[in-house]
């Protein structure tokens, strides 16, 4: 059937479509980033983590590479340039990657998780790029996200490791690389991520988890006492079902507030954390297709925190500039990467004082190393 707009009203809709075409059309973000290494890494990348490992005084890259069953780590030259990939064989499906300092010893350590053996490996730093055997953690059914963070207040590193199905475990390091195993709680299932930090003030960290599952999707608080017991106080972020989950202080407040990516209708989120330990409406803004992992620095030089975000399925990534007032601006920055970028990770490789973006992609098996030619500096 034909549908025919009235003779009356083509006045009314030929001047609203002039209106209409003289409007500002918005435009995106200044373009920040140029390409400037590519590294073949192994198979499936899904995790990025980025530290100075050899204490030379530059950025390093370890790829998690899931399907490779493999770790990789890219010596950084300080010129936005790597060495090739070394890497090493490690449990099954490796996911999630730290660099950390377990034993506090001045030496990098390595922690990642290991899907297919149920475990979290951690690999102590020996210097010269060299690390001793893996100390091999054993955790429940498939265990996802690693969350570091003092749980008990005694200045030793604590992890809290997420499990596919339902689960958060505490484990209480002991100081020189070892764990025991403290209190478990239900989570809901597919808890991809989480932070560590006191959202309610009293001097103890807490956890904020990120739960996905379909009927009970939620950002979950558990309140700690100092003890490295918890207790969980409330749901935010109902139905919103979060995947990856970060924290940065996006007002200037000095609270950490909380920036998520989620499945439904390629969204990210903003939760503002406010002085009296509650937590503002989600924000919604957007990014690509498929928004997955993400980080939060000031990429162009304004002061103000901005967002990068892997786009799983549009194979690229976004960045998501900061507006005068503090929202967010539309539309992005998008820059193509390899096919399915499922892992993002930030650092000044180049040490120019700016923040770089690296972007692994699953299929093509690839790191790729973005630099910062600068913003509003």
């Amino acid at each position: 059937m034909n549908h025919l707009i009235p003779k009356t009203a083509l006045p009314l809709l030929m001047g609203f479509m002039l209106v209409s075409c003289d409007l500002p059309q918005a435009k995106p973000p200044p373009d920040l980033f140029r390409k400037s290494h590519v590294a073949k890494v192994g198979q499936g990348p899904g995790c990025l983590a980025t530290g100075d490992l050899d204490l030379d005084g530059y950025s390093d890259i370890v790829s998690c590479n899931s399907k490779g069953h493999s770790l990789s780590i890219l010596w950084g030259n300080g010129d936005g340039r790597f060495e090739n990939p070394q890497t090493q064989r490690t449990g099954l499906e490796p996911t999630f990657a730290l660099i950390t300092d377990v034993n506090r010893d001045q030496l990098p350590d390595l922690i990642f998780n290991s899907r297919g053996t149920d475990a979290v490996l951690i690999q102590l730093g020996q210097g010269n790029r060299k690390f001793r055997a893996p100390i091999k953690l054993k955790t429940g059914k498939v265990p996802l996200s690693i969350i570091p963070g003092d749980f008990n207040g005694d200045e030793v590193l604590d992890l809290a490791v997420t499990l596919t199905f339902n689960k958060v475990q505490i484990f209480l390091g002991v100081g020189d690389g070892n764990f025991k195993q403290g209190n478990t709680y239900q989570t809901g299932s597919r808890s991809l991520s989480g932070v560590a930090s006191d959202f309610n003030g009293d001097g103890h960290t807490d956890l904020a988890l990120a739960v996905s599952s379909s009927n009970t999707s939620s950002i979950r608080i558990y309140s700690g006492d100092g003890e490295g017991i918890f207790k969980q106080i409330k749901r935010i972020a109902l139905n919103l079902r979060p995947l990856m989950m970060i924290q940065k202080d996006l007002n200037g407040d000095g609270l950490g507030d909380l920036i998520f990516s989620t499945s439904r209708h390629d969204n990210l989120f903003a939760i503002m954390v406010k002085a009296d330990s509650t937590f503002a409406e989600p924000v919604a803004f957007s990014g690509g297709g498929g928004p997955l992992a993400l980080v939060a620095e000031d990429f162009d030089g304004d002061g103000q925190p901005d967002i990068a975000v892997a786009n799983s399925r549009s194979s690229s990534f976004s960045i998501v500039t900061r507006k005068s007032d503090g929202g967010f601006h539309f539309p992005t920055r998008d820059y193509v990467t390899g096919s399915t970028p499922l892992a993002l990770a930030s650092s000044d490789f180049n040490s120019d004082g700016r923040m770089d973006i690296a972007v692994a992609s699953s299929t093509t098996g690839m790191v790729e190393v973005y630099l910062n030619r600068g913003g509003l500096r």
